[in-house]
């Protein structure tokens, strides 16, 4: 008959993967002989995935009579967070949770052995490639761990854009009819789209936008509706005070910008925010400040 000890060491304990602790209750259902009175309590952290904690006979004396087992250990127990190659059948089923309307193929995935517990792959863990998305993935097991997986994958979503329908030349507004709204299947972008024409009507290109091209929020500029020359009021706000008077921009800018502006009769220069055509302002009103 193999003695208990070789048994445990050949034979680990293996820790339930919700768990981070062992528990009495998880000693006693492998030690013959060993009762205890209140199951559910700790008695030490459980290892990491894939290591292996030996608890030799002294520690488990000290141990017996901390919790006051009547037991006498006569050998070294061992205690395993047991790790199992991962599946890329579990690894599709989980992406497709996170974007179930995406078309996905695995190109490659991690073969690391993993904990069992909860696969998980964030939307927001997808990284473009040129070979691939590369999808940052992890098991959450014993509560709060995390045990990184990754994969590499082909994947395209629909995707809702406006998209240029004639060449959009800069410096000019953006007609209605110079753009229109299609889905279509793409990689997933990495940051929110413009889905609506309304967001892209009557701004205006930072550059040339050729026609058929998906268009992004960066592409585009608000309209100047101040132009370099232009006679502006200018109001100024120290303050409870307030006062008005008349300049000439000395710059071109759209609403919210900052721009030179000249006083014609002191001939000096001033930073200015746009606020409207013809309207530009100096500082804030009471209680209320520039963004």
């Amino acid at each position: 008959m193999m003695p208990f000890a070789a048994l445990a060491l050949a034979n680990c304990l293996a820790v339930n993967g919700d768990s981070g602790q062992i528990l009495a209750g998880d000693l006693a259902a492998v030690v013959p002989g060993l009762a205890v009175s209140a199951p559910a309590t700790p008695v030490a952290l459980a290892p990491a995935p894939g290591v292996t904690r030996v608890f030799r006979v002294p520690e488990l004396r000290r141990m017996a009579a901390r919790f006051g087992w009547n037991w006498q250990p006569d050998g070294d127990i061992c205690v395993t967070r047991p790790v199992s190659p991962p599946d890329a059948a579990q690894f599709l089923a989980a992406m497709r949770q996170a974007m179930p309307q995406a078309e996905i193929t695995i190109l490659d995935y991690d073969r690391q052995p993993a904990p069992a517990g909860r696969l998980e792959f964030p939307a927001n863990g997808l990284h473009p490639g040129p070979h691939g998305a590369l999808w940052m993935g992890s098991v959450r097991y014993a509560g709060t761990y995390r045990f990184p997986v990754w994969a590499r994958v082909k994947i395209v979503v629909p995707v809702t854009r406006v998209i240029a329908a004639a060449d959009l030349a800069p410096g000019r507004a953006i007609a209605a009819d110079a753009v229109r709204v299609e889905t279509r299947l793409e990689n997933p972008p990495p940051g929110p789209v413009l889905v609506s024409a309304g967001e892209a009507i009557g701004k205006w290109p930072r550059t040339l936008i050729r026609a058929g091209t998906p268009i992004d929020a960066a592409m585009l500029a608000n309209p100047r509706v101040v132009d370099r020359g232009d006679s502006v009021t200018v109001e100024v706000f120290d303050g409870a005070a307030h006062l008005e008077l008349s300049a000439v921009a000395d710059g071109s800018g759209a609403v919210g910008d900052n721009i030179a502006v000249l006083n014609p009769d002191s001939h000096r220069r001033f930073m200015a925010r746009v606020e409207a055509k013809g309207r530009v302002s100096v500082g804030s009103p009471a209680g209320k400040r520039n963004p």
